[in-house]
């Protein structure tokens, strides 16, 4: 490829980026502002552009010709994922995901292309604003669902397979796409979460850690309530804003109240879409406890008692400017919290019973035997559910 192309104003620049789906709805100044970045290149039929695994470091506009998308396949073969044409955009994740390409480009004719480099790009935005960390976590859980589907398995004698991509699929896999791999550590505590998943399931749940700005710990428990688009995008959204407001907070007390907010402005036209959420804070001799939507919650006394968590709100994105509470509970030695992302009053505390004689078992036994249990109780029909734990030492 040689950057030895067309030469375009700044104004068809921008007007070309205009009908492109990453940029559409921008303000003209703001398209002004990247047409000044981007820069002219041709490629001659059959040239490759990048390859799979190569670092992305540019996005592409097709002005003129044809780009096809490819992947490589068992047996050597290749899968042609798409075509792009005059008017059309690829590598749009190498703006704002440095991780390597997940399909390989190659030019199907001569073509006319407008390249927009990967560090001006994030230079000229901020690279450490909100919106570009809320975009980075989104690029980099649809990178990971677009390689799951493109990795489809072939029939020894036939054509790929088709993948499921339904809604409810689509939601599902950029739910897993998510998911933390460990639970995360506080001192003087046993911390453990996870999340019972079904083949059916809607992705709509899922758990995240959360490291305030003076260095505590937390965790978040999160559940899409309602109708609307799909649930998982709902929850990679929060995911992005819990974990930003946290890290520039001292505590949990705005937590929720923000992230209700920025949801509620960020909601999609006429969405019923909602988000329950809990926040678990750890600290040296109690828990803070923060919630919105009726997640059950409790604590569980190593003399056997037991006291439930109440909820402090609407689900989140529901009610702009709702001030959510924050509850500190005190814990002593042998004090156990579990958190269930829904279920009925019977189920929970069904599971609270549980936890109550597994005093001695690991963190992440509990869990587990919990989500066991749930299957058993709810056979096929199980809802996907989300578990937190924590044991004071």
């Amino acid at each position: 490829m040689t950057s030895e192309g067309q030469t375009y104003t700044t104004d068809e620049v921008a007007a070309v980026l205009a009908e492109v789906d990453l940029f559409e709805g921008l303000p003209g100044d703001d398209l002004v502002r990247i047409a000044g970045i981007v820069n002219g290149a041709t490629a001659k039929a059959g040239e490759v552009l990048f390859e799979e695994g190569d670092p992305g470091d540019a996005f592409y506009v097709v002005v003129d010709g044809a780009v096809e998308i490819v992947k490589k396949v068992s047996g050597g073969d290749e899968e042609k994922l798409a075509v792009r044409r005059g008017g059309e955009a690829f590598g749009e994740m190498a703006l704002l995901n440095d991780a390597p390409r997940s399909a390989t480009a190659r030019a199907v004719d001569d073509t006319q292309l407008m390249v927009l480099p990967r560090d001006d790009f994030l230079v000229l935005l901020g690279a450490d604003t909100l919106a570009v960390r809320v975009m980075q976590t989104l690029s980099k859980a649809l990178r990971a669902l677009g390689v799951r589907f493109a990795t489809s398995g072939k029939d020894q004698d036939g054509p790929a397979q088709r993948v499921d991509e339904s809604a409810v699929a689509v939601s599902r896999a950029l739910q897993r796409s998510l998911m933390p791999k460990d639970a995360p550590r506080a001192e003087g505590y046993d911390l453990a979460a996870g999340t019972l998943l079904q083949d059916a399931g809607r992705g709509d749940t899922s758990w995240l850690d959360l490291t305030f700005s003076d260095g505590r710990t937390g965790m978040a428990c999160l559940t899409v309530q309602g109708n609307g688009p799909l649930p998982a995008y709902q929850l990679a959204l929060a995911q992005a804003f819990l974990r930003e407001i946290a890290a520039r907070e001292s505590s949990a007390e705005r937590l929720l109240s923000e992230v209700n907010g920025m949801l509620t402005r960020n909601a999609v036209p006429g969405s019923s879409q909602y988000l329950a959420c809990a926040v678990l804070v750890p600290g040296e001799d109690a828990i803070t406890w923060s919630s919105g939507g009726g997640i059950p919650g409790a604590v569980i006394r190593r003399d056997g008692t037991f006291d439930e968590f109440p909820s402090h709100g609407p689900p989140l994105g529901m009610l702009d400017g709702f001030t959510y509470a924050t509850q500190t509970v005190t814990v002593g030695a042998g004090d156990m919290v579990i958190v269930l992302s829904q279920g009925s009053t019977g189920m929970f505390r069904g599971a609270a019973d549980l936890v109550s004689n597994l005093q001695q078992k690991p963190a992440g036994e509990v869990v587990a035997s919990i989500h066991t249990a749930l299957r058993r109780a709810q056979g096929d029909d199980a809802l996907e559910t989300t578990v937190l734990f924590i044991r004071k030492h």
